[in-house]
């Protein structure tokens, strides 16, 4: 192909323009050759400049964004994920990490890695480390970034972060990512630079930091990270099969055992350590080789490395980011680290004349715990902060929280629910579940149950695995009841009501590191929503049909599943076919091309 008809192929791929098809020689031309992958940045670093100006200082709507976030949470994937100050971000180019889709043999037996840090976090009451951070690829122009800091924790809500940015910069145009986030129980602030896209670098970076401060939070908010899962990364390794292990090395006098997993496991890590400044983002395949103390199973260090697929690559030419699979993007190592023995310490108090803004949580005892009352909490649990939540619309919401200094329960209930919904913001996917004499509602992630009885409405939530917060419900003095058929969740259904609706369905075989499916079925089509550790999930979707609507976006790609035609689109990571009478889509934001075509292999009618 000579070099303008290569020029013109690759401007028509950019834009979309080319048949599905033709996309996957395209995307083997950009994996060997260097010419047309520098082709594609340069398109993409002239469209951000054709559509990229400078600005003066805008209205800050951080807020307002982060709560309309939070708010969607439970109902959609993460379509990013920030990396920063922290502890992780990763690749696997192929098909071994820690909640593999598949099963496969570990070249060294791992099986009890993931319960043991499940078990760890109620040994953990107190950390402090020093850490040090290496950071590339944020910028062309500053291709390399260094950042020492500290790290303080007291179980079960208090936090101190403080990172601050060592780069030497090419001018003082370019503003140091320092960077302070707080956490003392019902009060939380941050100081921060404020976020920028790459392209609009150094000139819309503000010259002042940002401060937020917010006060009367309930205990443990669904919308900011658990303290916990900075220290300890449970939530990664909840539902996880077999790691890959790497070994064992000492780091700064500590044995540590080394584990492979995904950026997309560790997401509430990295958002709880990259909640303010300006990172670069890390794409949820990303391989991490992260290295746990022995015995605490608290990270020690982590190096994180490109994801090499396709679909990633497109993706960093996007973001304009010129990553090599063999080059780490984040390096982290935490030193001088103590654990169990910190002594208490002065947090340091947000600015005086920020304004606060209040969450509406009111701490006070409460004298309707009775209906509350629970046999299976886990052993040395008690009562941490209980009290009511002032709502918009008026709907009086009592929280009780638990905690044995590590690991956390939360129960929120009403007694005057008018909604026509779960109470618990479930989201629109659930598993309904027998809870003692009645039934519950389990969310696709398998982190929050609800209970609709007489004149109750709660849920729980917690750091524990699903198995635990289940006999904890069963334990409760509420009974449950099927929720109104006018409601959405009653259309919650099992996988035979799945098999009635779609005949022939294809369900996946072996499937590893995954909790059993919330399902959801209308006439003709089944939704089969799995969900793994971290962010790791997918939605499988089969419906009589047998031929695929047009695509949604232009950037579609030809690809060959279970030996069929079939598309993929990167923008929503939607992997679809035509199989007999039956139209298939495997969708996720958090695995790769790689793996969904894997479970698509597996999938069977057994």
């Amino acid at each position: 192909m000579r070099p303008d008809e290569l020029r013109e192929v690759l401007s028509r791929y950019f834009d979309g323009e080319l048949p599905p098809e033709d996309n996957a020689e395209i995307d083997g031309l950009l994996a060997s050759s260097e010419e047309a992958r520098d082709y594609l940045t340069q398109l993409r670093e002239l469209r951000n400049h054709l559509r990229s100006e400078p600005t003066d200082a805008s209205p800050d709507v951080t807020g307002r964004v982060l709560a309309a976030i939070a708010g969607k949470r439970a109902r959609q994937p993460a379509r990013r994920l920030r990396v920063a100050a922290a502890f992780v971000a990763g690749i696997v180019g192929g098909m071994v990490f820690i909640g593999l889709a598949l099963r496969q043999p570990a070249p060294v037996a791992a099986a009890d890695i993931p319960e043991r840090v499940l078990a760890a976090q109620s040994h953990v009451t107190s950390l402090s480390a020093r850490l040090q951070i290496v950071e590339r690829g944020w910028h062309p122009d500053v291709p390399e970034r260094t950042f020492t800091g500290n790290i303080y924790y007291q179980a079960p809500e208090t936090l101190w972060v403080e990172i601050r940015d060592d780069t030497a910069y090419p001018s003082s145009s370019w503003m140091p990512n320092h960077s302070r986030f707080v956490v003392d129980e019902d009060t939380a602030w941050s100081q921060s630079v404020a976020a920028c896209p790459t392209e609009a670098l150094p000139g819309c970076t503000p010259s002042e930091t940002r401060v937020m401060v917010m006060t009367d939070r309930e205990p443990f908010p669904d919308a900011s990270p658990a303290p916990l899962d900075l220290i300890v990364p449970v939530a990664g390794f909840s539902r996880a099969g077999e790691p890959r292990l790497l070994g064992f090395r000492d780091i700064d006098g500590r044995r540590a055992v080394g584990v492979v997993v995904t950026a997309a496991q560790v997401a509430a890590l990295l958002d709880g350590l990259t909640t303010v400044g300006n990172w670069r983002d890390v794409h949820p395949t990303d391989r991490v080789e992260l290295w746990l103390d022995q015995e605490a199973l608290v990270p020690l260090a982590f190096s994180a490395f490109p994801a090499d697929t396709s679909d990633r690559m497109l993706w960093a030419i996007r973001h304009g980011y010129h990553d090599s699979p063999d080059v780490p993007i984040l390096e982290m190592t935490w030193t001088e680290v103590s654990i169990g023995d910190t002594e208490p310490v002065d947090l340091p108090s947000p600015p005086e004349d920020e304004r606060a803004v209040s969450s509406g949580f009111s701490d006070r005892q409460l004298t309707d715990l009775v209906a509350l009352t629970t046999t299976q909490l886990p052993e040395g649990m008690t009562v941490h902060r209980s009290g009511t939540i002032d709502t918009e619309s008026g709907t009086a919401v009592s929280v009780a929280s638990w905690s044995d200094g590590r690991a956390w329960l939360k129960v929120r209930w009403t007694q005057d629910w008018q909604a026509t919904r779960l109470f618990g913001d479930l989201g629109a996917l659930v598993r309904e579940v027998p809870i003692g004499s009645g039934i519950g509602y389990v969310n696709e992630h398998g982190d929050r149950i609800a209970l609709h009885g007489d004149g109750i409405d709660l849920v729980l939530v917690g750091s524990l695995p699903t198995e635990a917060l289940l006999s904890i419900a069963e334990s409760m003095d509420v009974t449950g009841r099927p929720v109104p058929q006018t409601w959405a969740e009653a259309a919650s259904s099992s996988v035979d009501d799945a098999r009635s609706a779609v005949d022939g369905l294809l369900l996946p075989v072996d499937l590893e590191g995954f909790g059993a499916p919330a399902i959801h079925v209308d006439t003709g089509i089944a939704f089969l929503s799995y969900a793994g550790p971290g962010n790791r999930a997918f939605l499988l979707t089969q419906a009589v049909d047998n031929e695929l609507s047009p695509p949604l976006e232009a950037n579609v790609r030809g690809v060959t599943v279970r030996g069929i035609d079939g598309r993929y689109s990167p923008d929503r990571g939607v992997l679809e076919w035509v199989e007999g009478d039956l139209t298939i889509g495997l969708t996720s934001t958090t695995l790769s091309l790689d793996e969904l075509v894997g479970i698509a292999e597996s999938l069977s009618d057994r």
